[in-house]
């Protein structure tokens, strides 16, 4: 099983915290930059299917206490949230192969609701 990057780790504590408004106010964000034609650069750097895998399963594990909680809020609001945190967590992994307006369009979501993220100059 791959070991995901202390940055990583720490990213997707910090994500899973969130009250349910901040990750709706993340979702919110994200889906207006689709709706502006952002697409492209909301896209995640790929990772190996191992390294996938590990990561996916720790989102998972991160939120499994607030499935529950996430579930009865809006609908989608749990799968909603791994989701984009995992695609954030991809972005800080892999963070040395993107641009820095990438890497904030991946990100920047997370820091306006008060999550701090390494900068995008280095990663595993």
């Amino acid at each position: 099983m791959a070991t995901l990057p202390r940055e990583v780790e720490a990213f997707v504590a910090a994500a899973s915290r969130l009250t349910a408004e901040s990750l709706d106010e993340v979702r919110r964000s994200v889906a207006a930059a689709t709706a502006a034609g952002a697409d492209d650069a909301l896209r995640p750097p790929a990772l190996s299917a191992a390294r996938f895998s590990a990561l996916k399963r720790h989102v998972r594990d991160a939120f499994g206490d607030r499935a529950m909680e996430l579930r009865s809020g809006r609908p989608g609001g749990l799968r909603s949230a791994i989701a984009l945190t995992t695609i954030a967590a991809q972005a800080i992994w892999k963070r040395e192969q993107l641009g820095p307006e990438r890497f904030r369009a991946l990100t920047g979501p997370f820091e306006a609701v008060g999550i701090a993220v390494p900068d995008g100059k280095s990663g595993t």
